[in-house]
């Protein structure tokens, strides 16, 4: 086997523990963020029932309405249910988000304990031929050059991943950014034109798509985070989401005023999702540089080696 071919399986080999253990803390949290989306989604059925009691005219639904308080009562059971079925919305996309993740590192964990047999072949074939060498510095010089590689290898599967939790990260945020302008686009149409129910839900059908996305842009943060820190390189901040109060306030009390208020809210969420965006690229770009730069110490380092073997 070439030279070449076991410098990057043992560079890919690297990140067998760190994978074993990614996956056992993965199944940790999928368990718990099931219980999470278990509770909530019986907590969102428990607020359902209660709208569908009102609705029915159950017998406090008549007494309520015989006073006056049954628009008050089922408008605020209305909002509890949305809330409780936002929250559930929320942890359920984390969990395929998990999930996602556990399923990506189960197969480069197959794959890679395929390529570990084949390694350790063709290493047990180079150890007979240093023992081979009656030279004894020869052979410390060797495992001493093996040493630097080791070290670099493990600091490239860092970096490789922190990578690519980044461009995970910034591939949620674009498709935010996308969302934000169409919303944007309706938000100014409400404004001059003053569309409508027809505006309001193609306006608000995109910033919920944008919740989403933010959503899943806070677990894929804390990702990168984490990442980051095991390289002592700070951080990304999480994103907050759309303000829900904004929303109730244009739906309710629609104006110009709050319509602006909206486009401006909107705009904000924009550009901070914008200046996520460019620095996480930011980090992305000077992570492949790092890459780069290890890759062209471990060419130098094998090379020695092959000509520790030729030379020796």
């Amino acid at each position: 086997m070439e030279n070449v071919n076991l410098l990057e399986m043992r560079k890919n080999l690297a990140s067998l523990p760190t994978l074993k253990e990614r996956i056992q803390i993965l199944q940790g949290k999928i368990k718990a963020a099931e219980d999470t989306v278990n509770g909530l989604l019986e907590k969102y059925k428990e607020e359902s029932l209660d709208v569908e009691k009102l609705q029915k005219n159950s017998l406090s639904a008549i007494i309520l309405k015989n006073f006056g308080r049954y628009e008050d009562k089922l408008e605020k059971e209305s909002e509890e249910m949305l809330a409780a079925k936002l929250e559930y919305d929320k942890a359920s996309v984390r969990v395929r988000e998990l999930k996602k993740e556990k399923e990506e590192s189960e197969k480069r964990l197959s794959l890679l304990l395929q390529e570990q047999k084949k390694y350790e072949e063709e290493l047990g074939k180079r150890e007979e031929l240093i023992k081979s060498d009656n030279s004894s510095e020869v052979s410390l010089k060797y495992r001493e050059l093996e040493a630097e590689q080791d070290a670099l290898s493990r600091q490239l599967v860092e970096i490789e991943e922190a990578i690519r939790a980044g461009k995970r990260a910034m591939s949620t945020a674009r498709s935010a950014m996308d969302h934000l302008d169409s919303a944007e686009g309706w938000a100014t149409f409400d404004v001059w034109s003053k569309g409508g129910i027809i505006s309001h839900l193609a306006k608000y059908n995109h910033v919920d798509s944008a919740t989403d996305d933010f959503n899943r842009l806070n677990s894929q943060l804390e990702d990168l985070h984490k990442e980051l820190q095991d390289l002592n390189l700070s951080g990304v901040a999480s994103l907050d989401g759309i303000d829900s109060g904004t929303r109730t306030i244009d739906f309710w009390f629609d104006n110009i005023f709050t319509d602006l208020n909206v486009r401006e809210r909107i705009r904000d969420d924009n550009d901070r999702v914008s200046g996520l965006f460019d620095k996480i690229s930011g980090i992305v770009y000077k992570l492949d540089n790092n890459v780069s730069d290890i890759q062209n110490k471990l060419k130098v380092l094998e090379q020695r080696k092959n000509d520790l073997l030729v030379n020796g």
